[in-house]
């Protein structure tokens, strides 16, 4: 876990969003594979939080480069005739550029725009802090996002949900998380004749993760998911 940790930091600090080429799904694919290889897109697709409840404020923007996804079974069907999938320390990795800007009335609005098996997605994100918290007590935001990886050999839209809860302390802020994500995918695949396939899931989510502030400009922020598939993901971003 280490090492995949590090590898993430190294991606983060790479700053770019490489584009392999498409994917295509392999005729020998199944409704099986296609649910399970619709699942870990998923994990990679979900806006990590990778902030704390506490609102950024009418002034307050942020720029984030950021990695991170699912581990994955890479000895399952799927893997092997998904030719573009590769892991760092077994984790499925995508790779995306978070902003945020926060407005009036505790209101945070942000998107992000990634890229995984060589294909793009994006998502859009807005959280209201129901307590802006303080010295002593915590914060506390709901937030909702939406992810799409879209023009790809596979449409997957990802929904979530969520409450969010995080205290600070000195220059270090862990947070929490708990909510409900849908997940709904399509794709035409098989042979002779392709056939429609579609997935539709849904289950609670959770997240930990820890902010590390630099100076009040750079934040470095590490956030863990558990789950059937744990992920990890990790940003590193400037902003007031």
């Amino acid at each position: 876990m280490r090492r995949t940790w590090l590898s993430l930091v190294a991606l983060v600090l790479s700053g770019g969003l490489a584009h392999a080429g498409s994917f295509t799904l392999d005729p020998r694919f199944t409704h099986d594979d296609f649910a399970s290889m619709t699942e870990a897109l998923a994990d990679v697709l979900t806006f990590p939080n990778l902030a704390t409840a506490t609102p950024t404020g009418v002034a307050g923007f942020e720029v984030m480069a950021a990695a991170g996804g699912p581990q994955v079974d890479t000895g399952s069907n799927w893997w092997h005739l998904a030719p573009h999938a590769n892991t760092v320390g077994g984790v499925l990795v995508g790779q995306r550029i978070i902003l945020r800007k926060g407005l009036p009335y505790r209101l945070d609005v942000g998107a992000q725009f990634g890229n995984v098996m060589g294909e793009k997605f994006w998502g859009g994100e807005v959280r209201w802090a129901l307590m802006e918290g303080g010295v002593v007590s915590p914060g506390a935001s709901v937030r909702a996002a939406y992810s799409r990886l879209q023009n790809a050999p596979v449409d997957v839209e990802v929904a979530e949900a969520q409450i969010v809860a995080s205290k600070g302390f000195a220059i270090v802020s862990p947070y929490a998380a708990l909510g409900y994500r849908r997940v709904f995918a399509k794709a035409s695949f098989g042979a002779p004749v392709p056939a429609s396939h579609s997935a539709d899931s849904g289950g609670w989510t959770g997240a930990l993760g820890a902010r590390v502030s630099v100076l009040h400009l750079v934040r470095l922020v590490g956030e863990f998911r558990p789950g059937t598939q744990k992920s990890v993901f990790i940003g590193l971003g400037v902003g007031l």
